[in-house]
């Protein structure tokens, strides 16, 4: 299917309240030049809307300059094939534009791949129907060729998803070994989610002192970024990575989620995730965004602990924000919770604190070296990300370190072996 190349669209929806849809039409650069609204329970079977509405549509589309339609919710293929036989333009449900988006954001190889597979998965059913249509009798505009076109236009979608998935399945491999050489390491892993343009890549920057992208439009993140924290904690410093994630987005069939597995993984392998919110958009907004993320988060295999983020702090009133703050309870619970504000860096040292209150617990060890302890055996310990406490060194050398569960057998192991005694205080 050909990607939009307008700039003028009109909007059919069967609810009032388009302004998400509204904000994806504007996030490729569309112009809305109407919204057509019928209210109805249900979808007509045959073309989503009913024929005296699409009759309507089309005499306003024949009468200006739209190139495209798109609608709220998914269409089903016959919905689509006759939405665009009827109105003579191309029709794109929520899907269809959503995935368009992410193919404008996508820049790295992963996130194409994963687009492409995506997109895929989107037109195998609606190629279907062109097949059975043209089996019909019918001339589908699609690919003017005819049936025989489309049947190998078909064939050809099964061999390339094959072998994208076979190539994602190679690319998890080395993010995997990634990850676990992190972990290996002593890295402590902080996701940072929430609902897209949220202020996700705000806040890695204001975190890791960092000047990663940062756009105010939907979905300019489609890749991971990691970095480390860099915030000032001295002594208590711990050695803590954070990666910028993907943004949610309410109603994705599960096919689209899957094809975002990787990157959604980086969440549900971390140690705390801190949910990002925008808090300067109206309580309901507030709330069914809140919510959406909660559920993509509780929905993957594993549950790190939450840490919730209000950003934008800077743009509420103390009134405002103690209403908020009430009001988004409701749907967070007893979460830890606290303002912020990604562009200006107000309260980072709140948020910091926060992460490492959930963090899972460290150890502490207390290493004794009969033999005084050598260069090597400091330089070990620090690579393991640890952080040395208090060192001694007087006849037998005292070495105190505070690390992660992960390094602890690795960092006794190694130094028993050098004729150390090591205990956990």
């Amino acid at each position: 299917m050909n990607e939009m190349d307008e700039k003028n669209a009109v909007i059919i929806s069967l609810q009032r309240d388009n302004q998400e849809l509204q904000h994806l039409v504007h996030a490729l650069d569309y112009h809305v030049q109407h919204v057509f609204t019928q209210q109805r329970n249900t979808p007509d079977p045959a073309s989503y809307i009913g024929a005296g509405k699409i009759a309507e549509v089309a005499e306003y589309i024949d009468a200006h300059d739209i190139d495209c339609a798109v609608v709220d919710q998914r269409l089903r293929p016959s919905q689509w094939y006759t939405m665009e036989k009827e109105l003579n333009v191309t029709v794109y449900d929520r899907i269809r534009l959503i995935l368009n988006i992410f193919a404008d954001r996508a820049q790295r190889k992963t996130a194409k791949l994963q687009v492409r597979l995506a997109s895929l998965r989107y037109e195998r059913p609606y190629v279907r129907e062109l097949i059975h249509r043209a089996k019909a009798g019918e001339h589908p505009g699609f690919m003017a060729g005819g049936q025989y076109e489309v049947a190998n236009y078909y064939e050809m979608i099964k061999k390339q998803m094959k072998n994208i998935k076979e190539e994602l399945e190679k690319t998890e491999k080395v993010r995997e070994s990634h990850r676990k050489n992190r972990r290996d390491k002593g890295f402590y892993l902080v996701s940072i989610a929430g609902y897209t343009n949220a202020g996700k890549s705000s806040l890695l920057n204001q975190l890791s002192d960092e000047t990663v992208a940062v756009e105010e439009r939907l979905f300019s993140t489609l890749s991971t970024t990691t970095r480390r924290l860099k915030h000032d904690r001295g002594t208590h410093a711990m050695p803590i990575l954070i990666t910028d994630t993907v943004g949610f987005i309410r109603d994705l069939p599960h096919w689209l989620v899957d094809a975002f597995h990787p990157t959604l993984e980086e969440i549900a392998l971390s140690d705390v995730i801190v949910l990002l919110i925008d808090a300067s958009e109206d309580m309901e907004t507030i709330r069914e965004k809140a919510s959406v993320s909660l559920r993509e988060i509780m929905e993957m295999e594993n549950h790190p602990d939450i840490v919730i983020g209000l950003n934008k702090a800077d743009r509420l009133s103390p009134e405002e924000q103690r209403e908020t703050l009430a009001g988004v309870r409701e749907v967070i619970g007893a979460r830890p919770c606290l303002y912020l504000s990604a562009k200006t860096g107000e309260n980072m040292d709140g948020l910091v604190d926060a992460i490492y209150t959930a963090l899972p617990d460290r150890v502490r060890l207390e290493i004794v070296f009969p033999d005084g302890i050598d260069e090597d055996d400091m330089s070990f310990i620090f690579n393991q990300q640890a952080r040395v406490c208090t060192v001694r060194n007087d006849g037998t050398s005292y070495v105190r370190v505070t690390c992660s569960q992960r390094v602890k057998d690795k960092i006794a192991g190694r130094c028993r072996q050098r004729g150390a005694r090591v205990r956990m205080v």
